[in-house]
């Protein structure tokens, strides 16, 4: 279901923003290890659907949608814990001549992420920034690395909400189309 999610909002974007050109579109992996302050020693979150489409938008915004699937690393019983979106706009300090150059340089993001949390029994609403630079090789071959600072409002099921802190390093690597 949430595959199918994720491709009916990648179909989207591509139709509202148009067919006017083509290497607008780029597909990458962001591997992702989460380690929550609660977690018991040697447990972690590894994304098993790391999937990053990004468009661009504009001379100087693109568009970019992350998909999270976490599979929970357990002291004991290992199972799919975390799932959601993250999407974002990386607004870049350049401005291209022409909207159909490849997005690269410096750049910051707005994020929004929406996830849940089964086995903690919890919905995230993050909100973050992420300043990075976008390195662009060879045949349309392009990494991203980012550092993300921030917080996220944990809407818990049978307890108190809180806010709690966000800190990741974002590194995406893929190809533009």
């Amino acid at each position: 279901m949430k595959p199918t999610l994720l491709l009916l909002t990648v179909l989207t974007i591509n139709s509202v923003f148009g067919q006017d050109g083509k290497r607008l579109n780029f597909f990458g992996i962001n591997p992702s290890v989460t380690v929550e302050p609660y977690y018991n020693s040697g447990e972690l979150d590894i994304n098993v659907l790391p999937i990053v489409y990004q468009r661009s938008f504009t001379n100087r915004l693109d568009v970019r949608l992350t998909s999270i699937l976490n599979y929970g690393i357990r002291n004991g019983n290992d199972r799919f814990s975390h799932f959601g979106i993250e999407f974002g706009t990386p607004i870049f300090f350049k401005k291209k001549e022409d909207r159909l150059e490849l997005s690269k340089g410096f750049f910051v993001v707005p994020i929004l992420s929406l996830t849940r949390n089964n086995e903690a029994n919890h919905t995230n609403i993050g909100t973050w920034i992420e300043p990075g630079y976008n390195f662009l090789f060879e045949n349309e071959f392009a990494l991203s690395l980012g550092l993300q600072i921030g917080g996220t409002y944990f809407y818990n099921d049978s307890s108190a909400n809180t806010w709690g802190n966000h800190f990741g390093i974002k590194v995406i690597f893929g190809k533009w189309f």
